[in-house]
């Protein structure tokens, strides 16, 4: 082999380790330290003029490289906005005007990464939220065999004494049920489960609000706001419900 081809299959070494190393720093470099609220407030109303974001309430860390940014708005709204950090910079993926409670589905694959999040007004004087996992029962014959899905229930209960926003992660018996569920049918139809189906088809979130009083009551201030994405988060409507859309064990 000539100095020549040496010398160009060298560079072409250097070449290739230069350009991984560039590509992991861009992609997988450690998140830098997150911005301060002022940037947070320019960014926000930089990219969504109409949320008019004032005061920031506080930053919540889901994990290394999402962060939740509740926040106040000139329009004396409750909101929310979701941080990731994306291409080396903390970027706003997505922002509510409203604190209805939403699923952040960090991996929408995997249920324990699964985030209820919220920012309710004050206005609106809730003492707490019930969120609920359920499942309809439901009855269908496939190749002549009949199949029973029996109702499944699961609620997990939330106080807003201290503070109008939050984040929480789906209960571990919560995501026992979804992974086992969907274990059992993907087994049952591998294809046809996977190039079509999602949890949400079979199962879905919802939430009751009560008042002071302990009684249900509707968030006025709290829903029906706008909001911004840039299609890269995966978010869940949480269906606010009543006491008619439960099952209540019959009293002997």
């Amino acid at each position: 082999m000539t100095k020549k081809w040496l010398w160009i299959f060298v560079s072409l070494g250097i070449f290739v380790v230069l350009i991984s190393v560039s590509i992991h720093w861009f992609y997988y470099s450690n998140p830098a330290t997150f911005p301060t609220n002022e940037q947070l407030v320019e960014e926000i109303n930089s990219v969504f003029p109409e949320a008019a974001a004032s005061v920031i309430q506080d930053t919540i860390p889901v994990d290394g490289h999402h962060v939740l940014v509740p926040f106040i708005s000139n329009n004396d709204d409750y909101s929310l906005s979701y941080w990731v950090w994306q291409k080396h910079k903390w970027r706003v993926t997505s922002i509510d005007t409203k604190g209805r409670p939403m699923v952040w589905k960090i991996d929408r694959n995997d249920p324990s990464s699964y985030q209820f999040v919220w920012n309710i007004h004050p206005d609106d004087q809730l003492s707490s939220i019930h969120f609920y996992l359920i499942r309809d029962r439901g009855y269908r014959i496939t190749e002549g065999v009949e199949h029973y899905v029996p109702r499944v229930q699961m609620m997990k209960k939330v106080s807003l004494k201290e503070k109008s926003y939050g984040l929480m992660r789906l209960p571990d018996e919560w995501v026992t049920f979804m992974n086992s569920f969907l274990k059992v049918e993907s087994a049952k139809q591998p294809d046809l489960f996977f190039n079509n189906f999602f949890p949400e088809q079979y199962m879905f979130f919802g939430w009751i609000p009560y008042n002071q009083a302990d009684k249900e009551t509707f968030p006025e201030r709290s829903v029906n706001g706008n909001g911004y994405s840039n299609g890269k988060i995966e978010l869940e409507h949480v269906m606010i419900l009543d006491k008619g859309d439960l099952e209540t064990p019959k009293s002997q």
